[in-house]
């Protein structure tokens, strides 16, 4: 599985967080990330300044 790179916040806090092991998917203007079945976060599309695969 591949690592990610997410940066996602409002303008009062911003995150940049590493994710291994995840599957993204896009749904309904959400960011769902996914480990096994199990989803682990999901921020709204608005909301995530960057993602980017990381090798």
């Amino acid at each position: 599985m591949p690592t990610y790179q997410m940066v996602y916040g409002d303008t009062e806090q911003v995150v940049r967080e590493t994710f291994s092991d995840v599957e993204v998917q896009r749904e309904d203007g959400w960011v769902v990330l996914f480990r096994g079945s199990d989803a682990i976060l999901r921020v709204q599309e608005d909301h995530v300044h960057s993602l980017e695969l990381v090798d």
